[in-house]
């Protein structure tokens, strides 16, 4: 591809007659690039020959959308405010949007009658549109008295739009004048609406009937249907917009649902900087992070360093006949090729069941599998050699169906069918019980495919090390990662180093070996160090994604809300491979009551493979699906109830002692009670502000979430802590993936032993450095760290203050640990000795996760507790849910570090608004739809609420010894709930579906209406 700059127009048009395209800014040439239409070999920058500004109503060709925005130009300047993130603003023009012929701005030209002046002469824009003829110069708008704007999309960052609505309209003595309807962008072709526009002129805008006019404006758009809405949805959000500029919305009558009386708050501890005081540390590692300077794996450059890239399936389910590497392998620049006759061990990995080939020998299962990996000198290279391998291939039929990969006759997905695993209970008399039941609801619950979108992808780098290897890729848990590289390699342990920090987030998508096994390959067989880096186009279409549920949730209480009986089925996609989904499923059974009691239960989990990517561990692990539906049916019954959402909760409580949902013992402490204290009195019970086309709600939910790894995995850490080199060394195998980890390290050090953070450095994620110390999964890590702490740090003191009582001649309880070494009794703020001048010490431990006794299955034994509400927003128009106010608040023992507690708590809040109204990954065909986060829609900045609130109760009852719970999945575990219970107070229906499909909403807004 060549771009070249005309020097004059002449010079330009000859270019384009020629067959070159014009290009301004370049943004719409970028879209079409990125959506896989062709890219022109001839570019001609058009840029500097194009008018530029504003003039009244005629504005430049070349003038860039940020200058629009500004430009107080009616309706125009709205509509450029929605169009694009400013940076791409300041690059886009009128001209190029226009040339573009598609996008947001073009239903406000249409509505504005806008002229283009061209190198053919002036033309009204809607002929130009319809016969591209000349390069558009300037553009001339005609505004009238009242304007109509609304851009609908899929989030209210800016994403690619659903469908935009643009109107201009005038009355004469309350009739309409004159009136321009427009639609258009995305999917939409810009379009006038004459007709309607026709039947309006003249007509009193008083006596205008909102629903005949909705239908006309309906009847005459053309709307297509996508993956993501409905030509239906479209034709409705625009004409109600229009509707809604024109004559207003009708008042919706609200349900009158019962608040909670206030409660005497418990002691909380407010979660901020502001209110943090000598609490709040900023944490270790956030300087380098925000400067973009910390130096992550995938960083890493070296003299000689091979560049890998991986062969991916072409089909999502097929057999494969033969591979042939001989070309690629003859391509100069070549270093290495590897396929699965290159593994000399287990040709399978997970964490498990072992049914995930490192390299695809005989089948593919996905279309992101490894069928083959090269190492070549440059990227170039590696790339051109992928494209030299030759797969020959059977396809084989499609598993996309979870429930028809159950069915008798199925196509399997492996040997062994598409049942995965199964786990169920049964207790009570079911039958009898739901007989006696006096309010029964039931309703069947859909959570998405959601993907943890990390900022680092998959990636890292390997190299011989001795007569071994070193692997360095962002991990959760290097001694386990270490464990399954040596079958695969067939290579002791102890000759294979991994590191597996820092990472870049992983929320669980990093649990399992990503790009490891190709990366330790390749090495090997190149004999020279090699560096793997997924784009995040191939991240999207080969990473563990969140398990898809489906719940089918029957409950049902007495006359009073007290639950009698609650029926579950469950299923779940676990896409190609096993992985860690089988766990996920257990413990989303395992919360399938929530905090409740209820006597007569029966649930049934199902599991099953499919074709559908990849299933596996993210941050909730199967509890927050669950949570979804049970913390939903609480709030219906209390509705058929007459009770307030608190008042329900209360009734059904766990009690202080009572065993687990399993029957299994649990650690004393709870904390229900209390969070429902906060709850009702919460501010958020207040009747929000909204825009004067929303309707408001607020919902509770709570949290009740396990930690640790159940009772049968081996749950075991070391730890260990030493003084040498004047620091207080902390030797961890915990991983340091963005949730603070390291910062909680400090501060439960710096505490116990009295010293400064400054005093301590930790050395973590390496199993050439630190003990292992577990997975950084299930939020476990605050414990290890507080446990970890907890045994070292007195034996590590005394070691200290014994040398230093012999060193000084001083009895060692006249001595203390103060920042920097150890000041004798008397002291001034200054060490007596420094750590620098103390011979080395060290103190260890090892120790066990707590685990019940309760063996039938796997149950938790330490929980964390919760409450979270929502206060939102939805649109009558569009049906968007906004979300004005998150608050969290939790009970889960002592706060370790406070700025890691709240990013915790704000990250997970997000997240799981991102599960709720925006984030899915939606597969035709076995292939992800989404390629990149412009239509996968993770939270922007303008996603999350306007506020939000993090609190801590600390105490533990004094009879629990079990110390700080991990607050890894508190954050997202009752968001999905609290926000439908909210959109339930608004509009008197639960929305069942997760992300909730705006569609259902303004369906349900219809019915409420």
């Amino acid at each position: 591809m060549s771009v070249t700059r005309a020097a004059t127009l002449d010079e330009a048009l000859a270019r384009i007659a020629a067959g070159a395209r014009p290009v301004a800014g370049g943004t719409a040439f970028r879209l079409d690039a990125a959506a896989g239409k062709p890219v022109p070999a001839d570019l001609v920058d058009i840029g500097a020959l194009l008018p530029n500004g504003i003039e009244g109503n005629r504005i430049g060709a070349g003038t860039d959308l940020e200058t629009l925005r500004w430009g107080a130009v009616p309706l125009l300047s709205a509509a450029a405010a929605d169009v694009a993130a400013p940076n791409i603003r300041r690059l886009a023009t009128l001209g190029g949007t226009i040339g573009w012929r598609a996008g947001c701005l073009l239903p406000a030209l249409l509505a504005l009658e806008a002229q283009v002046g061209t190198t053919h002469g002036p033309r009204p824009l809607v002929d130009w549109l319809a016969h591209p003829e000349g390069l558009v110069l300037s553009v001339t708008v005609s505004p009238l008295a009242r304007q109509i704007w609304r851009k609908t999309g899929l989030r209210a960052g800016f994403c690619p739009s659903i469908i935009a609505a643009a109107g201009a309209f005038s009355l004469e003595d309350d009739r309409i004048a004159a009136v321009r309807l427009a639609v258009g962008g995305g999917a939409v072709a810009p379009a006038r609406l004459p007709e309607t526009e026709g039947w309006l002129l003249g007509r009193p805008l008083a006596t205008l009937d909102r629903a005949a006019l909705r239908e006309r404006i309906e009847a005459e758009i053309a709307a297509p249907d996508c993956a993501f809405r409905s030509a239906r949805y479209r034709r409705r959000v625009a004409a109600s917009a229009l509707v809604a500029g024109l004559v207003g919305l009708a008042p919706l009558p609200r349900p009158a649902r019962p608040r909670p009386a206030p409660a005497p708050l418990p002691e909380l501890t407010e979660l901020s900087r502001a209110a943090g005081g000598e609490r709040w540390h900023m944490r270790e590692d956030m300087p380098a992070k925000v400067r973009g300077t910390l130096a992550y794996m995938t960083d890493v450059r070296a003299e000689g360093m091979l560049v890998g890239r991986i062969l991916r399936a072409a089909h999502p389910h097929a057999e494969i006949l033969a591979i042939d590497t001989a070309a690629a392998e003859a391509l100069p620049g070549v270093r290495a090729v590897v396929t699965h006759r290159d593994v000399p061990g287990l040709n399978a990995f997970g964490i498990l069941f072992q049914d995930q080939p490192a390299l695809c020998s005989d089948r593919v299962r996905y279309i992101g599998d490894a069928v083959a990996a090269v190492a070549a000198i440059d990227a170039e290279t590696a790339e051109r050699a992928l494209a030299l391998i030759r797969v020959d291939y059977r396809p084989l039929p499609l598993v996309e169906d979870m429930a028809a990969a159950l069915a008798p006759g199925a196509p399997p997905v492996h040997a062994s069918g598409n049942l995965v695993t199964e786990v169920g209970l049964s207790r009570g008399d079911l039958a009898a019980s739901f007989a006696a039941a006096v309010h029964v609801v039931e309703d069947t619950y859909v959570t998405p495919r959601q993907m943890h979108g990390f900022m680092e992808t998959e990636g890292g780098w390997a190299a011989p090390e001795g007569e071994g290897l070193i692997v360095c890729a962002g991990g959760q848990h290097g001694a386990r990662d270490r464990m399954q590289l040596a079958r695969i390699l067939a290579l002791p342990e102890d000759r294979i180093r991994v590191v597996t920090s820092p990472t870049g987030g992983a929320f669980g998508g990093k649990d399992e070996l990503t790009v490891q096994p190709a990366l330790a390959l390749l090495a090997l067989k190149a004999r020279a160090p090699v560096r793997l880096h997924l784009s995040r186009a191939e991240s999207v279409l080969a990473g563990t994604k969140r398990n898809p549920f489906v719940i089918r949730m029957r409950t049902g209480c007495d006359a009073e809300g007290r639950l009698v009986a609650q029926e579950v089925e469950a299923l779940a996609d676990s896409g190609a491979y096993a992985s860690l989904s089988p766990g996920v499923l257990e413990t989303a059974m395992e919360h399938a009551a929530g905090p409740y009691r209820v006597a007569n239960i029966r649930t049934r989990g199902r599991l099953a493979y499919t074709n559908n990517g990849t299933g596996g561990a993210f941050r909730g692990f199967g509890a927050n699906q669950m949570s979804y539906a049970i913390e939903c049916q609480i709030d219906r019954l209390a509705a058929l109830c007459g009770l307030d959402p608190v008042e329900i909760r209360r009734r059904n409580l766990r009690r202080t002692g009572e065993p687990g949902f399993l029957g299994q013992k649990v650690a004393p402490t709870e904390k229900l009670s209390e969070m429902l204290d906060i709850a009702a009195a919460s501010d958020l019970w207040a009747p929000a502000a909204a825009r004067p086309d929303e309707v408001t709600g607020t919902g509770i939910a709570l949290n009740y979430q396990g930690n640790g790894l159940g009772t049968i995995p081996t749950d075991e850490a070391r730890f260990e802590v030493r003084l040498e080199d004047g620091k207080i060394r902390v030797f961890t195998g915990l991983d340091e993936i963005g949730q603070g980890m390291v910062a909680s390290v400090h501060a439960a050090v710096a505490e116990r032993l009295h010293c400064a953070r400054a005093d301590i450095e930790v050395i973590f994620g390496d199993t050439g450095t630190a003990p292992d110390s577990g997975s950084t999964t299930a939020s476990r890590g605050g414990y290890v760290v507080w446990r970890g702490v907890e045994e070292t740090a007195p034996a590590l003191a005394a070691k200290i203050l014994a040398q230093a009582s012999r060193r000084l001649g001083l009895p060692a309880d006249r001595l203390r640990i103060v920042p920097g070494g150890v000041q004798a009794e008397g002291g001034n703020h200054s060490p007596t000795l420094a750590f620098s001048e103390l011979a080395p010490e060290r103190a260890e431990t090892f120790f066990a996760f707590p685990k019940s006794d309760y063996l039938a299955g796997n149950a938790r034994f330490i929980f964390a507790y919760g409450v979270t509400l929502a206060r939102v927003a939805i649109s009558r128009v569009s049906g968007a849910v906004r979300v004005l106010d998150l608050e969290i608040h939790t009970a889960a023992g002592k706060v370790i570090d406070m700025a890691s507690y709240l990013g915790q708590m704000e990250g997970g809040l997000v997240q799981g608004l991102g599960f709720t109204l925006t984030e899915d990954m939606p597969m035709t065909a076995g292939r992800p739809l989404a390629r990149n986060f412009d239509s996968y829609l993770m939270p922007t900045v303008r996603d999350v609420p306007e506020r939000m609130r993090a609190t801590a109760h600390e105490p533990l009852d004094p009879a629990d010894p079990f110390g700080p719970r991990g607050v890894g999945e508190l954050g997202i575990g009752a968001v999905t709930p609290a926000i439908a219970n909210a959109v339930a107070d608004a509009l008197g229906a639960w929305p069942a579906t997760a992300p909730f499909p705006p569609e259902t909403l303004l369906a349900m807004l219809e019915a409420a209406r």
